[in-house]
């Protein structure tokens, strides 16, 4: 009986820790939503919007269309980590350690040529979507002091990829992939989310579609 007396207690305070963190952890991912699809919308001024939410407070796939005869829309996947989930956010630190926004647009135009501008050392592989990266010119550039790679087809669109990247006032520890690609027609960014970079590189975004298209 001794031991039931002791066990009892603990579990009860257990699933009282599992429940204030699980509505601390939602409330922290609502806030976390709400403020980022705030900035979104603010940067982007749509016409419309449609919002998905993915696994209820883990995040939410967005679809902009914007006012610009150049950008058909612009598509964001935001994933959050699992602040609600006591048990599985300790592995979560591990396998997901920041969360994750990743920005389309969509161009309405041609775009011409490819380039990447990839973190050193983020994919363990060959970046997913880069077809036949042997054909790429490659280097290493230093953004804020964080190392990149930088992939280009040609000498142009390395030259273009790499002054958008240098004029974008941002902080580039949070930045991990940012590419245009003439095979979708589309600019991509790849970053840990910010209510302050947020507008800057969506602004960056579109203003850069006019550049690499024909």
């Amino acid at each position: 009986m001794s031991g039931i007396s002791w066990a009892f207690p603990v579990l009860i305070a257990c699933a009282i820790a599992l429940t204030a963190g699980y509505f601390f952890g939602r409330r922290k991912n609502v806030l976390l939503m709400k403020q980022y699809a705030s900035a979104l919308e603010g940067a982007l001024k749509p016409g419309d919007q449609t919002y998905t939410w993915v696994g209820g407070y883990i995040g939410f796939r967005a679809e902009y269309k914007v006012k610009s005869e150049l950008v058909k829309r612009v598509k964001a996947t935001l994933h959050l980590k699992p602040r609600m989930s006591l048990l599985y956010y300790p592995i979560a630190l591990v396998t997901m350690r920041h969360d994750k926004l990743y920005l389309v647009v969509e161009v309405g135009k041609k775009v011409s040529g490819e380039g990447h501008l990839i973190r050193k050392g983020h994919y363990r592989v060959i970046p997913p979507g880069i077809a036949n990266v042997e054909r790429f010119r490659k280097r290493e550039v230093a953004l804020g002091n964080v190392q990149f790679e930088l992939l280009s087809l040609d000498i142009t669109g390395e030259k273009q990829l790499l002054a958008w990247a240098q004029g974008l006032k941002i902080d580039f520890d949070r930045v991990k992939h940012l590419s245009f690609t003439s095979s979708t027609d589309v600019i991509y960014a790849f970053v840990d989310p910010a209510a302050d970079l947020i507008p800057v590189l969506c602004a960056g975004m579109l203003e850069f579609a006019g550049k690499v298209t024909k």
